[in-house]
Order: C-alpha cells, then sequence, then structure tokens
C-alpha cells in the first residue's frame, strides 16, 4: 500500500519548484529587498552576537569538502546497515546537486549582500545558496538512508533530528555571516528538499532490504 507521504511527494516536489521560480523572479526584480534586509538586521542584532558565533564553524559543515564527506559515508553506511544500493544512488544524487546548484547560480547571476560588512569573504554569486542547498540534499539523503537502516526506531529519529537542525543552522549561518540573503538560504533549502523528495520516491524500488519498520526518513526534507 501507498504511503500518503509517497502519494504526497510529486506535489509537494511541484510547490518547491514554483517557490524557487517565485524566488528567482522576485530576486531578479529586486521586490525581496525589503524581506531580506529586515531578516538581515534581525539575525545580525548586536544582542545575538555571542549566541550566534558558534555558526562561525557549523557554516563548514555546509561546504563542498564536508559535503564530500557526507557523500562518502551515506554510501558506507548505506553499504554497512542496508540498504548500500541507496547509499550508492545518494552519493551521486549529491554530487549531481552541486552542479544543478552551480547553474542556477550563473543563471540568476546576484551579486553577494552589500547591506553588512562580511565576517567571511565568499566568491561568486549569490542565490541560491550553495551550503544550504548542498547540505539540505547530502544530510537529508543521510537522513532518508537512516531511517530506512536497521537501527533501532529512537535512534533513528534522533539521528534524523540532529540532521534536520544541522540544516536549518547551516543555512542561518549564511545570513548570519553575511555572504548570502535570507531568500538565497530559503531557495537553497527548497531545491535541496526537492531533491532529497525525489531521490526518496526513486529510490523506493531500487531495493526491498530496508527495516519493515523504517521510518520515513525525507520528513527532514519536506519541514
Amino acid at each position: 500500500m501507498r504511503s500518503p507521504i509517497g502519494a504526497f511527494t510529486p506535489l509537494a516536489s511541484l510547490a518547491g519548484v514554483a517557490l524557487v521560480v517565485a524566488l528567482a523572479l522576485l530576486v531578479s526584480s529586486g521586490l525581496s529587498g525589503p524581506v531580506d534586509s529586515t531578516i538581515i538586521g534581525a539575525v545580525r542584532a548586536p544582542e545575538l552576537a555571542g549566541l550566534l558565533a558558534p555558526l562561525r564553524q557549523i557554516t563548514e559543515l555546509g561546504s563542498t569538502l564536508a559535503v564530500i564527506v557526507v557523500a562518502a559515508l551515506t554510501a558506507a553506511l548505506a553499504a554497512a546497515i542496508g540498504p548500500w544500493r541507496h547509499g550508492a544512488i545518494g552519493a551521486v544524487t549529491i554530487a549531481a546537486a552541486s552542479f544543478l546548484n552551480g547553474a542556477i547560480k550563473l543563471a540568476i547571476a546576484r551579486e553577494r549582500p552589500a547591506l553588512l560588512e562580511p565576517l567571511v569573504q565568499e566568491h561568486g554569486f549569490s542565490f541560491p545558496s550553495g551550503h544550504s542547498a548542498l547540505g539540505m540534499v547530502a544530510y537529508g539523503i543521510l537522513a532518508v538512508v537512516i531511517g530506512r537502516s536497521r537501527l533501532p526506531r529512537p535512534l533513528r529519529a534522533g539521528l534524523i533530528g540532529a540532521l534536520l537542525v544541522l540544516v536549518l543552522l547551516i543555512g542561518l549561518s549564511r545570513v548570519w555571516l553575511g555572504v548570502h540573503y535570507p531568500t538565497d538560504v530559503l531557495a537553497g533549502w527548497t531545491a535541496g528538499a526537492i531533491i532529497v523528495l525525489l531521490y526518496r520516491s526513486l529510490t523506493r524500488t531500487v531495493s526491498r532490504e530496508p527495516a519493515p519498520d523504517a521510518l520515513d526518513a525525507p520528513d527532514v526534507a519536506a519541514r
């Protein structure tokens, strides 16, 4: 029997595509400025500086090197706890997502924020946020693999929850550091979530190995 979440995947993916397109149009027309500046001002409020300081390290978990490590970990973890095919496909999907994100950046060609002095230096275009998109894809796919594994249910739920928090913090870090607009991050999260949902749907029939009581892990991407 097909699960309600499985039936919802095509609709959620289409809604995600529509949101990314809408954000791209807003950015291209300059209409996203007021929302972006308001959120940036709130995130960079002086009273939050100490609380958000760890984001300087957390942001590195969405870097290209970190994502490569996660892709390898996903493949290795799936090989160890099953299903291994999902891990192999996941690693390839993460690599493909990197190229797709770069193509979108070139198409939109949005410059980096100039509203505040950035706390780190980044090069290239701004929309969508590569750290946010690739973090969502890498950790989202890892969450799917974990959710389909034979690990105890409480452990799977805890790991998936931790990965969700990590994805959110990586996106927040890009705004706090001053290298991305909030709309860049939202577009990155959404594009990444679409890829995770498609990965989840396409790998459902690849292998019959997952545990019978496995969680529907891709909730991490749908939220």
